[in-house]
């Protein structure tokens, strides 16, 4: 059977709502690795998915006004990819991928990441929203 990655259109106007989205994530995944209770380690490694995904989003609706929809999660890095192509640099491109990678094992599959881990996904996420935040910004400016 032929993968069929599915995308909508969205208003590039919207790409800083994703964004910011992101960014609460991240904040609040900050919040959560202050606390240094290991219980929230599951959270905090979820969380900095979501904010990974919300950045993605976020620079494909700015640069091509559209997202992925697709229940596939790499759908999202290979939309990124031609959306980005040669401003994806492929250490950026194989933390988006082993953040998705992560997404399944630890939303529905019961895995309750340690906190070495959500630490760890989090920086990693981090590092991932400071690529798309130059990418926002230097889109902005050349308009």
């Amino acid at each position: 059977m032929a993968r069929v990655d599915r995308a909508k259109q969205v208003d590039p106007a919207h790409a800083d709502m994703y964004a910011e989205v992101g960014r609460r994530l991240l904040l609040a995944g900050r919040a959560m690795l202050e606390r240094g209770d290991a219980r929230h380690a599951p959270a905090l490694a979820i969380v900095s998915i979501h904010a990974t995904i919300a950045f993605a989003d976020a620079v494909c609706i700015h640069a091509a006004g559209k997202k992925s929809t697709s229940p596939d999660h790499e759908a999202a890095a290979r939309l990124l990819r031609s959306v980005a192509g040669q401003r994806l640099p492929k250490p950026t491109e194989r933390t988006l991928q082993r953040l998705l990678g992560e997404k399944n094992r630890l939303e529905y599959e019961g895995y309750v990441a340690t906190m070495k881990e959500a630490q760890e996904l989090l920086l990693r996420a981090e590092r991932f929203a400071a690529w798309a935040e130059e990418v926002l910004l230097t889109r902005r400016a050349m308009r």
